[in-house]
C-alpha cells in the first residue's frame, strides 16, 4: 500500500524494525544484571517471534546462558503489565521516568533484587534518553506526522493518542524521528512536535 509516494509497509517495517532493536537493548541488560548476581557464561542468542500492538516481530535475538536458568522477564507471561505499555512508555517524548520507572518494577521485581531492578531501571532509562533526546539531521525532505491510539495506565486505563513523526532524507530513507505522547490530537500538539524536531535538528 502506498500513501503518495510513501510506501506505507516500509513504514509498518520500520517501526517494527525500531522496536526490536529496543527490546534486544533491555534483555542485554537485563542479562548483564543477572550474570552480576548469578554465575554463568553467556551464550549467544536464539530467535523467537513476539506479537505486539506494533505488528509481529519477528527473529527476536534473545540472549541465552549455558546454565539455561536465564530466562528474560521481559518476553515471559506477565499479566500485571503490558509490554506494549511499556514500549510505548519507554520511547515516548513526555513520559516521566518515574512512570517508566514503575513499569519496569511491575516485570523485574518478582525476579531480582532491588538494587538490581534499581540498576536495570537506570541503565535502561539511559537508552530511554539516548534515543528521545538524539541530535537529529538538519534537513528532511519531508516529515509526516500521524496519531496511533493505544490502551496506558494512569489512575485507569485508557486510550491515548502517540504522534509519530517519520522523517524521509534526501536520499529516500525514512528515519523514526520520535514518539511523542500526548492527552489529546490537537493543533497546538502536532505544533509542539514539529518545535522539539526542529530543536533537535537545528
Amino acid at each position: 500500500m502506498e500513501y503518495g509516494n510513501i510506501n506505507i509497509s516500509d513504514i509498518e517495517k520500520l517501526i517494527e524494525q525500531t522496536v526490536k532493536e529496543k527490546i534486544e537493548a533491555l534483555m542485554k541488560i537485563e542479562q548483564d544484571q543477572y550474570l552480576e548476581e548469578n554465575t554463568g557464561i553467556k551464550n549467544g542468542y536464539y530467535k523467537r517471534n513476539l506479537k505486539t500492538k506494533y505488528g509481529e516481530i519477528k527473529d527476536l535475538s534473545v540472549p541465552r546462558n549455558r546454565d539455561i536458568k536465564f530466562h528474560s522477564a521481559i518476553i515471559e507471561s506477565n499479566k500485571s503489565v503490558s509490554l506494549d505499555e511499556l514500549i510505548t512508555s519507554m520511547y515516548s517524548n513526555g513520559i516521566s521516568t518515574r512512570r517508566i520507572s514503575n513499569i519496569l518494577r511491575d516485570i523485574f521485581n518478582n525476579k531480582y533484587s532491588p538494587s538490581s531492578v534499581s540498576r536495570i531501571t537506570d541503565l535502561a532509562l539511559e537508552e530511554v534518553n539516548k534515543f528521545v533526546n538524539r541530535k537529529l539531521d538538519n534537513r528532511y525532505m519531508a516529515v509526516m506526522l500521524d496519531g496511533l491510539f493505544f490502551y496506558l495506565r494512569r489512575e485507569t486505563v485508557d486510550k491515548e493518542p502517540v504522534i509519530f513523526a517519520l522523517g524521509i532524507k534526501e536520499s529516500g530513507e525514512y528515519e523514526i524521528l520520535g514518539f511523542y505522547l500526548t492527552i489529546k490530537e490537537s493543533h497546538n500538539n502536532y505544533k509542539d512536535v514539529l518545535e522539539d524536531i526542529y530543536i533537535k535538528g537545528d
